[in-house]
């Protein structure tokens, strides 16, 4: 939170959210039927008595069916086109009584000031496989930038659209495709992607998109990303990976470049902003340290699409994002794994100070953030649940 402002904003806030999640293997060899349920406690405490804290508990369930790939009548060159199907169906329900409050956990209506008390996503892919390339229609979970998929609240995002995956060589993987709806974390139906300058939101019939990766050496890939959100600005990624293993130890070098751009007939105007990254982080028994640096230049902020969309390909995306004009940022991040001790149990701790960016009164301002979590992953194979989750963060 901004030092210039600690008497007038809230000087800290607080976040905590406990996750289980159930899985089993259906009858089918290769068809999946996940489980999740999700139990999250969100809550912001500020120390503003003037401003009311958001937050919510809620019990979320949801299905996931990945189907096996069936081979099909076609062939071509005596390799047949194979044909599946996936679906989702996502339900959350507030146990919480509503406090009128949009905490961007559930949906919330902005007139009637209320927030929903059900919570329901639901969608379908089809998708062929022709030898090593891929292609779906339908309901898209993305990792890419610009499109990711946000964990971090109750139900998940996802995507309406189309894309080829192919694995061209065993060192060059190849992602291209069309998207054209959203369904951000804490909405429920597929909606137009929008970008919002000034208070005015700018509409865009979808985004188009290609990414490139390859394997220079076994120890370094490369990634390439171009995303055009039509009518509203381009996004070029560049990232490079690294590891190097010693007999004790093991380190992971992350470089990342986003350079965000206006197309010149944008509708919403300029757009110009570089964001360059880079992240080191140490492996020695039990112990994992990482050091990184984050630095945003040009004359414009980083650009997001609407419906807080994560842009999860930083080095050390925050809930804070550190995205502003200008901002420097410094990462540091501890976790120990309890392996000797407690198997399956693991803590971290990351630390994250931004600075040089300025407030909306133009005065120089800097912020942070502190994450805690703890997990534990269950050791007996045959138990539905896998992982718990319980993170806590501070501003």
């Amino acid at each position: 939170m901004a030092v210039s402002q600690l008497f007038k904003k809230p000087l800290a806030s607080l976040t905590l959210s406990i996750l289980a999640i159930g899985a089993y293997q259906s009858a089918a060899a290769e068809d999946n039927f996940k489980l999740v349920l999700k139990n999250a406690f969100i809550e912001r405490n500020y120390d503003n008595d003037s401003i009311k804290d958001p937050g919510s508990w809620s019990q979320g369930i949801s299905g996931f069916y990945t189907s096996d790939y069936v081979p099909t009548v076609l062939t071509v060159a005596d390799k047949p086109i194979e044909i599946g199907m996936d679906a989702s169906l996502q339900y959350a329900l507030r146990l919480s009584g509503d406090r009128h409050v949009d905490d961007t956990i559930l949906p919330f209506d902005t007139v009637s000031k209320t927030q929903d008390r059900n919570f329901l996503k639901y969608g379908g892919t089809l998708k062929l496989k022709y030898d090593k390339t891929e292609f779906k229609i339908g309901e898209l979970w993305l990792d890419l930038p610009i499109t990711s998929t946000d964990a971090s609240r109750q139900l998940l995002s996802s995507y309406w659209g189309g894309q080829v995956k192919s694995q061209v060589t065993d060192k060059f993987k190849v992602e291209f495709g069309r998207v054209e709806r959203v369904s951000p974390r804490y909405e429920e139906k597929f909606h137009e992607f929008s970008y919002t300058v000034n208070g005015t939101k700018y509409f865009t019939d979808g985004l188009n998109y290609v990414d490139l990766k390859y394997d220079i050496t076994p120890n370094l890939k490369a990634e390439y990303y171009y995303g055009d959100l039509e009518d509203l600005y381009d996004k070029h990624y560049l990232g490079l990976e690294y590891w190097w293993k010693g007999q004790n130890f093991k380190s992971q070098t992350r470089l990342k470049y986003f350079r965000s751009q206006d197309s010149g007939s944008s509708q919403a105007g300029e757009v110009d902003n570089h964001n360059l990254g880079l992240l080191e982080k140490v492996f020695v028994g039990n112990h994992t340290v990482a050091l990184g640096y984050q630095q945003l230049f040009g004359d414009t902020g980083y650009p997001l699409p609407d419906g807080f969309l994560p842009e999860l390909y930083f080095i050390n995306w925050n809930t804070t994002g550190f995205f502003k004009k200008d901002e420097k940022s410094v990462h540091f991040l501890y976790g120990y794994d309890f392996k000797n001790y407690v198997p399956g149990l693991n803590a971290l701790v990351k630390y994250v100070h931004g600075f040089d960016f300025k407030d909306g009164q133009g005065r120089d301002n800097r912020e942070s953030e502190t994450n805690f979590i703890l997990g534990y992953d269950f050791q007996n194979p045959k138990s539905k649940i896998k992982r718990l989750i319980i993170p806590m963060v501070i501003y």
